[in-house]
């Protein structure tokens, strides 16, 4: 399947352009001969040229704007391998190095269970059909709402090196039309082919910044 990037032009603001991609939006391509003027009335003859959500960029333009990596934990300097940017549904990968690699649309926690903000830590990565998961958990008995492969977050307190559950977790979806949307339980959703490549260079102990 093509990538198609999200953000293609250094002016465009990606809120605009992620909100258009999450509703679903169509880019056309005007016939020669069409003005402007005539746009609104000659938009029968548009040629459909993208309908499908991107799986993720590589796109510079997109990558100038990801968000600062570096996190202090007890004092000491490390680079988050994923940072979450809940006000763009946008999941950003990075290099060993702090260096933003890719970025991805995901859905996020609805208005009324929003995904919240924070430091975590990668506890493990589970694979469907999540046998090895608690009893208790959603993901056990409910296995087809987390896709091919969740990662297991920890709440981290940056100051202290504490660890918590939190309930949230990065995890493949059933629902492809929810990216790019507050759509989630508060868990993080992304693309099922996506998340399966991602885990490849995820481990436990990295770090995930989530913000807005």
């Amino acid at each position: 399947m093509k990538i198609t990037p999200y953000l293609g032009i250094r002016n465009t603001s990606m809120k605009n352009t992620l909100g258009a991609l999450a509703a679903a939006a169509v880019f056309v391509a005007i016939p020669t001969g069409v003005s402007a003027q005539n746009r609104a009335a000659d938009s029968d003859v548009f040629e459909k040229t993208a309908v499908v959500p991107p799986e993720g960029t590589t796109d510079e333009n997109v990558l100038l704007m990801a968000p600062d990596p570096v996190i202090y934990v007890e004092g000491e300097k490390r680079f988050a391998k994923l940072v979450v940017d809940i006000s763009q549904n946008v999941l950003y990968k990075y290099s060993d190095f702090g260096e933003p690699q890719a970025a991805f649309l995901i859905a996020s926690g609805k208005k009324n269970t929003p995904t919240d903000t924070g430091v975590r830590i990668v506890s493990h990565i589970e694979s469907y059909p999540y046998r090895n998961a608690p009893a208790s958990t959603k993901r056990h008995n409910q296995p087809w709402n987390y896709g091919p492969r969740a990662i297991i977050l920890q709440k981290l307190d940056p100051d202290t090196g504490e660890r918590s559950s939190t309930g949230e977790f990065i995890h493949g979806n059933n629902n492809p039309a929810s990216l790019g949307k507050y759509a989630s339980l508060g868990c993080m959703r992304m693309d099922n082919e996506v998340i399966k490549h991602l885990v490849k260079d995820v481990y436990r102990g990295d770090i995930v910044i989530i913000k807005k």
